[in-house]
């Protein structure tokens, strides 16, 4: 008979039945001794004691900063030993804590690295125990080790194992209460009953988020991360409404930047331009340049969930389902993106499933747009016809052609004219296009689900009605994420489609509204909409059209678009700090855009019959994937050194087309199907689009902490891109970053000041905003003739085989600091970025038969400084007010250019205007103005007095005479405070800049070359107009018809100071609520948007599309 062999040291355990379970009980053995032999290492740590009459916490405090041990204890037991003193050097903490309990009532013992301190237990008394067990997890169902649990109030204690699992012995009595308690999440208490295996869930706290950075590739704790970041929670994008996460982001920190779009507005259809640090590309092509075009060549890199997204979809993007924002900005942030991160990177994390019972969430209100025309002064229609008369406009100039019919045609349409201001009419135009946008949103979320399987579903509508009539943009966003956690296997998947419908307004462009004539009238004497307000054949006057006609007609003018994205997530955790992601998105989206005119559009006004009407259509799609597969390792050596490596591999496609149609001929406005066009639009044929962009990438990255004090950062990425030449497919990025936590040196005795970290970083990333196919040579076929059924092709751009990449060097120096236990934090950054290798058009001999070709010829630098503080006024029982400031200077020089912007400037430079052109000169700025230097109006002749390019005083205006007068912004920043009694809360957001310069268009424009014959205009018309010799006047005399050129004398200061948002919300505490309705939490919230703004500068703000004040109430619902 054959025996079973067993262990020597455990009968009966390692017997050989079943291997699973053999492989189990040998890694528990394992464990066990890893435990035993972390124990006796904790205890034989070496420690030095130098204090003197001090509390017993005191040397507590010493020594977890010496080895990083946790106490668990009852500072109220503790208060009953006396002070303490003690000068020991490099013992152990055994002997240690022995000296210190020695013949006192406590003891201690060492657990999973935690020292317990407790009472000494009598023996002589027979209390009766209950054991309680269970697990610590978190959210996502991953174990957590070194959890500490206490019995409230007791000095009974534990943490914690490797597993996340829990023991304790308590003595059986009424009212106990388990408290568990770990870095980064809300502490939980549970009170025990007649339970004896007690699991529970530890949620992340929301103002703990920070101390995590989120880099879209590798996670990363803040303490030993050395890039500058921004990270900003969902608790704080409420702060600031929900009506759109751009905005939020720009009031929270200035360095993202939204730039002003004076001809806009608040249009809900127009995509804004986005930058962060400075402008770093310039145009690529010169008839941008010529036509005074600036190209979105410097939007950041946005990325969600991983993935990379479009603007687009973040704008239409659903903000409740937003958990964290950070924005990376350095080179140690941004070159994990290499090629891409030149602009900088915002990376989106979105809500995960929430484990639990089945919770259904809903959120919905009312949005209201109500139209901002505090910039807008014109004049009644008793002002203007006034103005008219004083001009001259009625009144023809005594000459050899005068001709007194003439005259008396004028006479009559001023006296017209003046019957129908004196019977009342005073038509104010500005309102006509305009009313109170009144939209909806409502949003609904289900999820649930447990330890191992989690589900929600999310449902979002938002309804944006804008100012201008029939001007509107719904968008639905729905998602389905469904997760699975395994013991060392996890998987998610995340459909999401959305859908956006935009509709712009029939009633045409808002400045057609602001230059008509107050004493027009809409209507005829039968209530009718006139087609032409005023049709006459007098001198010097304009056939007027009526534009509220165009808003009664079948007119379309919409777009829509559809994304589908499904992004699949799968983890494995091989061993404890081990972790494997593999990453796969997949994305399509379909977009259409249509605009059908009829023939009766004022816009056909002189057409031929057979051009009346037009219709254009343009229809375009797009498939993207992505592949993302990451290996991390994290893991604390010794206690003093954490180590974090990961590794990267990713490639993607972006693949998309599109075609376009321009037809007409539409004599009946019933019919607007496409295909009963007369033709084509003159003169032009089907086009279209296409590109395919492939990219390939190599990530590592390291990152070292010893001691909690001193980290090292680095980071490499190859990438690899069909964008540019084929000798250049590959370029190198990289980024090394340091830090010191110096708050944590031993020397370091400044008591006020609980945190000081000083940082730096530099390293190289790229930019890939361009061309698909701008390396290569481009060719096309010759269509109109042929031979022998042959057709010919023809180059039609030169390719560039060395074409390189773009590349962005970065430098960034930096500190945090947090004094007074957070009383006040302040974080400041300077930097500087140069960008070199600058892809741009360079010029060729005419003999090659092209004039120019795309070539790394260029260098920009911009450098500035960001400083952001937080302050708590006061915080006591349940008040809490908090104020926060920022302000930031970006200053961009152009360090070299090529020869092609060269010819281009100079072109411009000499050419004349009304309005400055963009014009790039080597060692000035981007974004610089240029107009003559103007000496003002001349007082004794009304004449304007120019300083020329030879410092003399002349009359005549010379564009060779063009000077830099300044840009637009030197400082900018935000102010912000947050005041909150109980369960009401209310914010305060506000933005300022000054120091800058600004052209301003309506003075020249509405003031000093306004069109006093046909147009309304602005009132200052009235002020400060020469009249008579002796008078210094700001504007030339009103009779002086000489057109005014580009001047000094409209540039302006450029200083203003805006509220951005006011947030009040109030959160609804009832237990009848949930009790009888089921109702965990309701709130409600009403926002106001951009309600107020003070300017140096008055000008026109909307040309195309006024600005609005934004209103908008919110209740919020979970049961």
């Amino acid at each position: 008979m054959k025996k079973n062999k067993t262990s020597f040291v455990f009968p009966d355990f390692f017997k050989r039945e079943n291997s699973n379970l053999l492989c189990r009980r040998w890694l528990l053995a394992i464990v066990m001794c890893l435990g035993f032999s972390f124990g006796a290492f904790a205890q034989q740590q070496k420690v030095s004691i130098h204090v003197k009459d001090v509390d017993v916490s005191v040397v507590f405090r010493q020594i977890k900063e010496q080895t990083k041990l946790n106490f668990v204890y009852d500072p109220d037991q503790l208060a009953s030993m006396s002070s303490i003193t003690m000068d020991v050097k490099n013992v152990s903490v055994d002997s240690v804590l022995s000296k210190l309990f020695t013949g006192t009532s406590f003891e201690y013992r060492f657990e999973m690295g935690a020292i317990l301190i407790k009472r000494k237990e009598k023996q002589e008394q027979n209390v009766e125990m209950v054991t309680l067990t269970g697990s610590v997890k978190d959210k996502d169902g991953s174990s957590l080790p070194g959890v500490t649990v206490v019995l409230k109030g007791l000095s009974l204690g534990t943490v914690t194992d490797v597993d996340g699992n829990y023991k304790i012995s308590l003595p059986v009595q009424e009212g106990i209460t388990l408290v568990f308690s770990f870095v980064g999440m809300v502490t939980q208490e549970i009170k025990v009953t007649d339970q004896r295996v007690i699991n529970v869930v530890l949620e992340e706290d929301v103002e703990k988020l920070k101390e995590v950075v989120v880099t879209g590739i590798f996670n990363r704790a803040k303490e030993s991360y050395t890039g500058a970041v921004t990270t900003i929670t969902e608790k704080e994008l409420k702060k600031f409404g929900n009506r759109s996460i751009i905005t939020n982001i720009r009031n929270i920190d200035p360095s993202f930047n939204i730039l002003t779009d004076n001809f806009n507005g608040s249009d809900p259809n127009s995509t804004p331009q986005i930058q962060m640090r400075g402008t770093s590309s310039l145009p690529q092509n010169v008839d941008n340049l010529k036509n005074n075009v600036r190209t979105n060549l410097n939007q950041p890199l946005f990325i969600m969930d991983g993935f990379e997204i479009s603007l687009e979809r973040v704008l239409d993007m659903n903000p409740d389902r937003v958990e964290t924002i950070t924005l990376l900005k350095d080179a140690s942030a941004t070159a994990l993106y290499g090629s891409r991160g030149a602009n900088g990177v915002v990376v989106i994390t979105t809500k995960k499933p929430v484990m639990g019972k089945l919770r259904v969430t809903y959120r919905g209100g009312l949005n209201m747009e109500i139209p901002d025309l505090t910039d807008y002064d014109v004049l009644n229609a008793r002002e203007k016809l006034q103005l008219e008369y004083d001009a001259g406009v009625y009144t023809l100039e005594k000459s050899s052609y005068y001709d007194a019919n003439e005259q008396m045609s004028l006479d009559e349409i001023y006296n017209k004219k003046l019957a129908d201001v004196e019977r009342g009419v005073d038509t104010y135009w500005l309102s006509k296009p305009l009313r109170i946008g009144c939209g909806q949103r409502h949003d609904i979320t289900v999820d649930g689900g447990d330890q191992a399987f989690r589900y929600a579903v999310n449902v979002a509508v938002n309804d944006v009605k804008g100012v201008m009539k029939g001007s509107d943009r719904l968008s639905f966003d729905g998602s389905l994420t469904l997760s699975y956690f395994g013991k060392s296997i996890s998987f998610s998947n995340d459909l999401t489609i959305g859908l956006s419908k935009s509709n712009n307004s029939p009633y045409g462009t808002f400045d057609q509204y602001v230059q008509l004539n107050p004493y027009y009238t809409p209507y005829d004497k039968e209530g009718n909409l006139k087609y032409y307000l005023e049709n006459n054949a007098a001198p010097h006057l304009h056939t007027v059209m009526n534009p509220l006609y165009n808003a009664i007609l079948n007119s379309t003018d919409k777009a829509e678009y559809t994304n589908i994205r499904n992004n699949t997530s799968l983890s494995w955790r091989i061993i404890d700090g081990l972790r494997i992601d593999l990453r796969v998105g997949l994305s399509k989206n379909i977009n259409t855009c249509d605009k059908f005119l009829p023939a009766k559009h004022t816009l056909f006004n002189v057409t031929e019959l057979d051009r009346k009407g037009s219709y254009s259509y343009l229809s375009g799609k797009s498939l993207n994937y992505d592949v993302n597969l990451t290996l991390n390792y994290n893991k604390i050596f010794a206690a003093r050194h954490m180590v974090n490596i990961g590794g990267n591999f990713d490639l993607s496609q972006q693949k998309s087309f599109d075609y376009t149609f321009l037809v007409e001929g539409f004599p009946n406005e019933d019919i607007d199907f496409l295909a009963t066009a007369f033709s084509y639009a003159k003169d032009s044929k089907p086009s279209g689009n296409e590109s395919l962009t492939r990219r390939i990438g190599i990530t590592g990255n390291m990152n070292y902490m010893y001691d909690q004090r001193y980290a090292l950062d680095f980071s490499f990425r190859m990438d690899g891109s069909s964008q540019f030449g084929s000798d250049k497919r590959f370029a190198p990025f990289w980024s090394v970053g340091l830090a010191w936590n110096v708050h944590k040196e031993k020397f370091f005795h400044v008591n006020w000041i609980s945190m000081l970290k000083l940082r730096y970083s530099y390293g190289v990333t790229g930019s890939q905003q361009f061309s698909s196919y701008q390396a290569m040579r481009t060719y096309k076929y010759y269509i109109d003739d042929s031979y022998a059924n042959w057709i010919g092709t023809a180059m039609v751009a030169i390719g560039n085989d060395k074409l390189e990449w773009q590349e962005t060097k970065k430098s960034n120096v930096g500190f945090d600091l947090e004094v007074f236990n957070g009383i006040l934090t302040i974080k400041g950054d300077y930097y500087i970025n140069t960008t070199d290798n600058l892809l741009s058009e360079n010029q060729l001999p005419l003999s090659s038969g092209f004039s120019s070709y795309t070539e790394n010829i260029g260098e920009v630098e911009n450098r500035g400084f960001e400083l952001m503080a937080t302050g708590r006024i006061f915080n006591k029982g349940s008040i809490l007010w908090t104020v926060s400031g920022s302000i930031l200077r970006n200053t961009n020089k152009i360090v070299r250019i090529s020869e092609a912007l060269k010819k281009a400037n100079e072109e411009l430079e000499l050419a004349a205007g009304t309005n400055p052109n963009f014009i790039y000169r080597e060692g000035e700025a981007m974004d610089a103005i240029y107009v003559v230097k103007s000496l003002g109006i001349d007082p004794s002749n009304g004449r304007e007095l120019f300083l020329d390019r030879f410092g003399q005083k002349t009359y005549t205006w010379d564009a060779r005479d063009k000077i830099n007068a300044g840009i637009p912004e030197k400082y900018r920043g935000t102010v912000s405070t947050m005041f909150r009694y109980k369960n009401l809360m209310a914010n305060l957001s506000c933005g300022y800049a000054f120091g800058g310069k600004l052209y301003n268009n309506t003075l020249i424009d509405k003031v000093e070359n306004a069109d006093v014959r046909n147009y309304n205009v602005d009132r200052r018309v009235y002020e400060g107009r020469w009249i008579s010799a002796g008078q210094v006047t700001q504007y030339k005399d009103v009779n002086n018809t000489e057109m005014t050129q580009m001047s000094s004398r409209f540039v302006q200061k450029n200083n203003y100071f805006e509220c951005y948002n006011i947030n009040v919300s109030y959160e609804v505490a009832s237990e009848w609520l949930e009790n009888n309705l089921s109702i965990s939490r309701l709130s409600i919230t009403g926002d106001f948007g951009e309600p107020f703004r003070f300017s140096t500068v008055k000008q026109e703000r909307g040309i195309y599309y006024p600005y609005s004040r934004k209103l908008s109430f919110m209740l919020s619902v979970i049961f």
